[in-house]
């Protein structure tokens, strides 16, 4: 026995002593380290911004090594993505409470309405993903809001997905039943997820086979480039003309989408700058169980053209003005639609 004990002694120390080696530190400073680890490896925009990842952490460095505390870390991570990288897709996620009142908060001044109110709309199925019908004053011109395109932000694999791509046939089917011959497609929602559904839902509208979209993924020191190629295919409308509707509130995914339906040839676009939310999101963690997005792809028009925190904006600008939900319900994005539908020998027929 006290061989084996011994033994036992011998391996015990030998584990005791390698698994100092192993320490992880999890202070606040080692967080913020690795918080510009991520950012100069996977960030997609790192190069895109007036000032390095490096340098943006040198303006920080000193403020985390004299207040070492989650405080400091909070208010260093939100006054950055903020104020210095303002790109969308940069985020924290916590549920701990932390003081944040220190960090001026950017209020955009676009007050845009989130939600259509669909007034000029005879609704004829609404689900968690869309609403469809026709123009009340012309039974010929269908309508299809997008108010998302999964339930999870981001994933490939969600049961949403499955559930939406559905609908989207059923609903088609249904408006070419009622023979509609033009289309108003509203993309203004904050609809978001994976690059294949947006172009899944585009394919029943799409004409032809076209590269849509340019994506660049980091690797290393250098990016990899990726195009996506978009084709008809399912149920469709593509032989009448679409207004395609999109405003400060289309963003990522529904960016995708606008990319996508702008290579069809009988379309129109009208609305206001999207978002600019360019690119897909990768989660990472810290170690403190904080979690951190950022951008690690950067989409591109298909010529290579940017739209990162600029956005798409439509040839013919039309907004709501601030009253509208409140004092009335007249949608001047769908007006306007009809109107362009009119003017391009769209008549009610019926």
């Amino acid at each position: 026995m006290y061989p084996f004990r011994a033994s036992c002694l011998f391996f015990l120390l030998i584990f005791l002593s390698c698994s100092k080696g192993f320490d992880v530190d999890t202070s606040p400073k080692a967080d913020f380290e690795l918080f510009f680890e991520y950012l100069k490896k996977d960030y997609a925009y790192r190069d895109y911004h007036p000032f390095t990842m490096e340098e943006l952490r040198q303006k920080y460095v000193s403020q985390i090594e004299r207040s070492n505390t989650k405080n400091t870390l909070a208010t260093i991570l939100l006054e950055i993505q903020e104020n210095e990288l303002k790109d969308p897709h940069v985020s924290i996620l916590s549920d701990e409470p932390y003081d944040i009142s220190s960090v001026p908060q950017v209020i955009g001044s676009d007050l845009e309405k989130i939600a259509p109110a669909f007034a000029e709309i005879t609704v004829d199925i609404t689900t968690d993903f869309y609403t469809s019908g026709v123009v009340t004053a012309q039974p010929n011109i269908g309508y299809l809001y997008i108010r998302a395109f999964n339930y999870d932000t981001g994933g490939s694999n969600s049961l949403g997905i499955e559930d939406g791509i559905k609908e989207i046939d059923t609903l088609l089917q249904s408006l070419i039943a009622k023979k509609v011959t033009a289309m108003i497609v509203d993309m203004r929602s904050g609809a978001g997820g994976s690059n294949y559904v947006p172009r899944y839902i585009a394919q029943r509208f799409i004409d032809k086979t076209v590269t849509y979209m340019v994506e660049q993924y980091p690797v290393g020191d250098s990016f990899e480039r990726k195009e996506w190629e978009i084709s008809p295919s399912g149920i469709g409308f593509r032989d009448g003309k679409v207004v395609l509707i999109s405003n400060g509130l289309t963003a990522s995914g529904g960016e995708f989408f606008v990319l996508a339906m702008l290579q069809r040839d009988q379309v129109t676009h009208i609305g206001s700058t999207s978002m600019g939310a360019a690119g897909n999101i990768t989660e990472k963690d810290l170690s403190n169980g904080w979690n951190v997005q950022i951008t690690n792809s950067r989409t591109e028009f298909a010529d290579g053209t940017q739209y990162f925190k600029v956005g798409i904006t439509p040839p013919t600008i039309v907004k709501n003005d601030l009253d509208y939900g409140f004092l009335h319900t007249g949608d001047a994005l769908i007006q306007e639609a009809v109107r362009v539908l009119e003017a391009t020998g769209v008549t009610n027929l019926r």
